[in-house]
């Protein structure tokens, strides 16, 4: 439901374990397997009960007893938007040392007492939020919670471990100028966003995570990670009250602070134009798109099933349908809404040979137009809804996948019965409704094009792709 890159994952650690603590993993695995193919419940969203804990903190708690496992997400407003110019990476390195060390536990003792009971405790940022999340045996809540609480109250921000995670995100970095759909992807976000919040993938950028610092760390903490901007999710072995009760005992000590609501400042959307990169590579990686909508953008429902129709249906979509399967130029192709807390991005990603280029790009400018111009028909209509209706329970048929919907809804304020009525929304959608915002929201002349290619080879547009 939200956008935003992930940050790299931290580097594995060997841990001897016992053959017991070798068991007690096991069985937390087959458990999580056995989840994955729990039914999905038909028609319906998880049974939720919510509540606010003293210090203003939501909490949400669905009671799922089908397996003996509790999975706990702790969403904070802290994702990359917040960011300070100058300083892109500080969200994600903030989330990230969070469990390397605490006033009392090291980064090692942290892991080992995690292993020990066979869970897992992972935290990272978004775009618009950080996320710490807890999944653990029930019989072993009481351990669990007491780890996750601790790294999110009590984290120090040792130097050596900035340093060490710093030195990881560059590296990262670096590894992606190998990776031409991550060059084309960043050079995107810079054009259409500029400096804006959203003009940087979460990781940051080189010189904005050269720049961080433990100050700058534990002013983001201080400034950022606060009740008043929290919602935490429970799906699971536990009821409501003994859940509330453990979290209200557990959190006591995590004071209210001043934290202002986020606001997007005016942006000037970047538009129409071409950026190339290039690059000695066979296949030339395209991204056309533009700003779009916000979450929350009351066509969001029609937004999706025109989009499915255009491109993101897969097989069925026109954009494969033209480029890869009548003009044999793709081998993938696809079309996307990133929706975010404010406006997000409008985006055609495909690969094609360099040769080929302006060709796809052509092609994607017609279909573009197409739709604008021309209802959908029947079929096409009729088939969007089916898959969309039809995959939706598959967004809560595991534990985890509860608790992180349940975190998504109550974030983007969708609405306590967003699930109970979304077939029906999806199912109202007309095919006046699907041309309207197409007509509204794609806009083939004011595409950005990233195309990075062996520019000698291809036959990039030099301006606006869509004439």
């Amino acid at each position: 439901m939200g956008a935003g890159k992930p940050v790299p994952s931290r580097p594995v650690r060997t841990v001897r374990r016992s053959f017991a603590r070798f068991l007690h993993a096991v069985g937390l695995a087959l458990l999580t397997i056995l989840a994955v193919h729990q039914p999905a419940m038909a028609g319906a969203g998880p049974v939720a009960v919510r509540s606010t804990l003293p210090n203003g903190a939501r909490l949400i708690v669905s009671e799922q007893r089908a397996l003996p496992l509790v999975v706990i997400n702790i969403l904070v407003d802290a994702g990359s938007r917040r960011d300070p110019p100058g300083r892109e990476g500080l969200a994600a390195l903030t989330a990230d040392l969070l469990t390397e060390a605490t006033k009392t536990r090291t980064s090692s003792q942290i892991s080992e007492a995690t292993d020990f009971i066979g869970a897992s405790l992972d935290t990272s940022a978004q775009t618009d939020y950080a996320l710490l999340t807890l999944t653990v045996l029930a019989k072993d809540l009481a351990t669990g919670l007491d780890l996750l609480t601790d790294v999110l109250l009590h984290p120090t921000f040792p130097e050596a471990e900035i340093a060490r995670r710093r030195e990881a995100a560059l590296a990262s970095m670096r590894a992606e100028e190998d990776n031409p759909g991550s060059v084309a992807d960043r050079a995107f976000l810079k054009a259409l966003f500029g400096n804006s919040p959203y003009g940087h993938p979460v990781i940051g950028t080189p010189d904005g995570v050269r720049r961080l610092t433990r100050k700058d760390l534990v002013d983001f903490y201080n400034a950022h990670y606060r009740p008043e901007r929290a919602i935490i999710t429970v799906a699971g072995d536990v009821s409501a009250d003994d859940i509330s009760a453990r979290l209200r005992s557990a959190l006591q000590g995590w004071a209210r602070g001043d934290s202002a609501a986020f606001v997007f400042p005016p942006t000037e959307y970047g538009s129409a134009k071409a950026v190339t990169i290039n690059k000695p590579i066979t296949q030339a990686n395209i991204v056309l798109g533009q700003v779009g909508v916000a979450r929350d953008n009351p066509d969001y429902f029609a937004i999706t099933v025109m989009n499915f129709v255009l491109g993101g249906g897969g097989f069925t979509s026109r954009l494969l349908d033209n480029i890869r399967t009548k003009g044999g130029l793709a081998y993938s192709v696809g079309s996307g809404f990133s929706v975010n807390k404010a406006r997000g991005s409008f985006q055609v990603v495909m690969q094609t040979k360099n040769q080929s280029a302006n060709d796809a790009i052509q092609r994607a400018c017609t279909e573009l137009e197409q739709i604008r111009q021309q209802p959908v028909t029947d079929d096409e209509l009729a088939g969007a809804k089916l898959y969309l209706t039809g995959s939706f329970p598959m967004r809560f048929d595991t534990t985890a996948k509860i608790a992180s919907f349940l975190a998504q809804v109550e974030f983007y304020e969708l609405g306590a019965d967003y699930a109970d009525t979304y077939a029906a929304r999806i199912e109202a959608v007309t095919k006046d409704d699907i041309q309207r915002v197409a007509q509204q929201y794609v806009h083939p002349s004011e595409l950005l094009l990233i195309a990075v290619a062996d520019l000698a080879a291809a036959n990039i547009p030099a301006g606006p792709p869509c004439k």
